[in-house]
């Protein structure tokens, strides 16, 4: 337990560290938004980092942080290319206009706080199938293993794929040639969003991978942590813009669809 304990600070301390540097950077760049970008990349640095520090190179850690890198990765690549030189996100920039009336102290203090150690502090929490590998030195279960990484890649594929699919969606509406205001084929036909059912799978993964370990089942908070998120904060913040936005036929899509979870649309 000590071992965990002292573990938990060092990643905390490393993961405090890289969003105060990102804070400094956006605050220079005068985009709040560019955590999006360091969001994915937080999670492999601050892995690898706590690996050198404490010398720990076991075979499960290293596991869960190629998984990291991978799921980083894309991540990073698929935001960066997306917001890179472009106005800060509506979503910062709206609370960048609400926060300054009050002044910048008062925004530069709300932003770091909100923004930047809201997000640290959870990264910490999702990352404690990290935390657990790297704390315990018990033999891997290689059952557990295969079976969070069988669940881990298909979360992978699942989310890239959806990405994928909504980017050529608004690709092919930029051009002109896109009719549909609504994505509601290949995977959104079976989840209006399957994207972030394919994050909370990658997760759930992760976390199967340290159940066998001691206290091994606390990890399974990242993934409950996840799945709250997008199911009950960021969903419903979407489901309410794009009612807003497309009505009558955003609402005969989410008659028909199902909200999460992948399933056999409504006739």
């Amino acid at each position: 337990m000590d071992v965990l304990i002292v573990n938990s600070g060092i990643y905390a301390c490393i993961v405090l560290m890289i969003t105060t540097v990102m804070f400094v950077v956006m605050q220079l760049r005068h985009d709040n938004s560019l955590i999006d970008i360091a969001y994915g990349p937080t999670f492999f640095l601050s892995a690898v980092a706590a690996i050198v520090l404490t010398g720990t190179y076991r075979t499960l850690p290293l596991i869960i942080i190629l998984a990291l890198g991978l799921w980083a990765l894309r991540l990073a690549l698929r935001i960066g290319r997306k917001n890179w030189n472009k106005p800060e996100d509506v979503r910062y920039a709206t609370w960048r206009s609400e926060w300054m009336k009050k002044g910048e102290l008062y925004f530069i203090i709300r932003s770091y706080l909100q923004i930047n150690i809201l997000q640290g502090f959870i990264i910490v929490l999702v990352s404690l199938p990290f935390i657990f590998a790297l704390a315990f030195q018990t033999k891997i279960s290689w059952i557990f293993v295969t079976l969070g990484s069988v669940i881990f890649l298909l979360g992978l594929g699942i989310e890239a794929l959806a990405d994928w699919q909504i980017d050529r969606f608004v690709a092919r509406k930029k051009a002109g040639t896109e009719k549909a205001t609504v994505l509601t084929t290949g995977l959104f036909k079976y989840s209006r969003r399957p994207n972030y059912f394919g994050e909370t799978l990658i997760w759930w993964g992760l976390a199967v991978m340290v159940l066998p370990l001691p206290l091994g089942y606390l990890a399974l908070i990242s993934p409950i942590l996840i799945t709250y998120i997008v199911t009950k904060v960021t969903g419903p913040m979407l489901e309410k813009i794009f009612l807003e936005k497309y009505g009558n036929e955003y609402n005969e899509y989410m008659r028909k669809t199902s909200y999460f979870i992948p399933w056999i649309p409504k006739l």
